[in-house]
Parts: C-alpha cells; sequence; structure tokens
C-alpha cells in the first residue's frame, strides 16, 4: 500500500492498516467517498481516541453503526429531542340554546 498524498496522517495510517478498506462493508476506499474516522468502542461507553480504538468507514456505514451502537448499549443521543404534545383542550364550547326553542343564540 503506498501513501496518500494530501491525505492527513491519521487518516493515512489508518488507511495502511486497513488496507484501503472500510472496517464495516469491506469494500476499498475510492476518490471522492466520504471517509469518516469512528471509535470501535464509543466514546460515551469509555472508548478513547487511542490510534488503536479508531477505524475508517464510508459515511452510510458510519451511520449505520453508530444507531447500532445506540440501540445495542442505550446510548442517549443529546442532540435528539423529544418534543412534548401540546395540551389538548378537555372542554369544548357550549352552545346556548335560545329560550323559544332549539336554536343556538
Amino acid at each position: 500500500m503506498g501513501s496518500y498524498p494530501e491525505t492527513p496522517k491519521g487518516i493515512s495510517k489508518l488507511l495502511k492498516r486497513q488496507n484501503g478498506k472500510c472496517a464495516h462493508c469491506g469494500l476499498f476506499f475510492k476518490d471522492g467517498d466520504i471517509v469518516e474516522i469512528d471509535h470501535i468502542i464509543p466514546k460515551a461507553k469509555g472508548g478513547n481516541n487511542s490510534y488503536s480504538n479508531l477505524q475508517l468507514l464510508h459515511r452510510h456505514c458510519h451511520d449505520i453503526k453508530t444507531a447500532a451502537d445506540k440501540v445495542a448499549g442505550g446510548i442517549f443521543d443529546s442532540d435528539y429531542c423529544v418534543e412534548e404534545p401540546d395540551e389538548v383542550k378537555a372542554s369544548r364550547p357550549v352552545l346556548k340554546t335560545s329560550r323559544e326553542g332549539d336554536f343556538p343564540a
């Protein structure tokens, strides 16, 4: 595996370690692919930034892995917001009838 000009050193090292393949799907990275660095053990579960805990993934593979990590580990996403439903009005307007019959006033 050769060098990767114009590629940051950390990414270049990971590419070399992974033989140019995505750690999730196993496909080779191609020009134009969006590549992201992933924590093998998520930081929220005690993982760190050490080289041995990092891997390169395609962006879509990273999205899949991150979603699976959250489901499997119950990781709370701080960006996730649950919108509370609006308070429902329990009563309805009451129509008063006129004294002369069933017609509303």
